[in-house]
Order: C-alpha cells, then structure tokens, then sequence
C-alpha cells in the first residue's frame, strides 16, 4: 500500500484532512474514523491516523473530491471549539496508537484455551497496523530527466511511485527512467519473442 500526501487544517467545529490520490478508484474508496482513529483507503493508497483530538460522525461530516485527485473530508469536533495541536507534525500522526498490554510480564504455560486461540486468530486476520511511510516529494535532476508517457507525454513518475503495485503488469523495469525511443525498442523485441505463428495458422483450419 502507498501512503498518501495529505494535511490536516481545523476550525472551531471541524477537522478537515486533505489527502492526495491522483492515481487512486474514486469508484472504490472507504472512509472510517471514531474518536481519535482515522482511516481511509482507495486503492493502492491506505492512510490511517491518530488524531490529537475526538471526531464524532453526528451527520455534519462531508467529503468531497476533485480532478486533481484530491479527497478533501471535513469531521465534526466531538467538542466544538477545542484545538487540536501537532497537525502539523504528520510522522506522529501516522504512528499506530501504542496500546498497553494486560497480559503479565511472566505468564504461567499451560494447556492451551482453545477459545482463547480462535480470539487471537480472529483478532490478527483484521491487523490494520500496517507500515506507512510519508511519500517524499522527488526533486528532478536536470541531467537525469523523468520519462514521460501517457496521452499526450503529460505523465511522469507514475511507476514509481506505484512500483510495488505494478511490478506483475509492468514488462519494462524502470520505465520512468527509460527513454521513449528505448521504451519502444523494448516493446519491439517483446513482441517478437513473444510471437507465435501457430497461434494464428490454427484460424486456418
């Protein structure tokens, strides 16, 4: 999963969280938040937050999305007026609530509780602590300029940011760092290795 760019602004009555998705299925998007746990998904990106403050789903909460691909959601305060501080700090933000452990330090081995066993199975097949990592805006080198493609060659450094998505549909590695003339250079050679001419005699018969 990728995660998103995104801030996060407030005034007196909401928290608004602007996330940026330009290549996510507008169609096929989740959003989730109680208390302090937000979560939204829209493949491939996955964002999830712990919020310095409680949002409360009351009906006033709204979102809205763009063609530049940004998802813009406003949540209702559960205290109108309060401030919420360190939206600014994101990388604290994206970390897992650490929650504390009622289990002992020393614990006592016996026959295993079958009830128990299923419990924890249940619990680790919903695992939404997941990894995330703050996307890292890319400086161009003037030297070493992106490739483009896509309609009209407006699109760059689409691969790579979606490499992990992509590596099983994708033939040429690093397509973002080969050339147009190279790219189709490749895609020649492809198709003529991959080229079968009893797949087409057998219309013959």
């Amino acid at each position: 999963m990728i995660t998103p760019a995104f801030e996060l602004s407030q005034d007196p009555n909401f928290l608004t969280i602007t996330i940026k998705v330009p290549y996510a299925r507008v169609s096929e998007f989740e959003v989730y938040f109680e208390g302090k746990l937000f979560r939204f998904y829209a493949k491939p990106y996955f964002l999830r937050l712990t919020l310095p403050g409680r949002v409360v789903e009351d009906g006033r909460e709204k979102a809205s999305y763009d063609d530049s691909g940004i998802f813009t959601i406003h949540l209702p305060k559960e205290i109108p007026g309060e401030k919420f501080d360190g939206l600014d700090m994101l990388t604290a933000l994206l970390a897992p609530k650490k929650s504390r452990s009622a289990k002992p330090l020393v614990e006592e081995m016996g026959a295993p509780d079958e009830e128990n066993m299923e419990e924890e199975e249940e619990e680790e097949e919903f695992d939404w602590e997941v990894e995330q990592t703050l996307q890292e805006e890319s400086t161009e080198d003037p030297l070493c300029p992106s490739a483009t493609y896509g309609f009209g060659s407006q699109k760059s450094g689409v691969f790579r940011r979606l490499q992990d998505e992509l590596n099983e549909v994708v033939d040429i590695k690093n397509p973002d760092l080969t050339p147009a003339t190279e790219r189709r250079e490749k895609r020649l050679a492809a198709e003529a290795a991959k080229f079968d001419p009893d797949h087409y005699l057998y219309d013959l018969f």
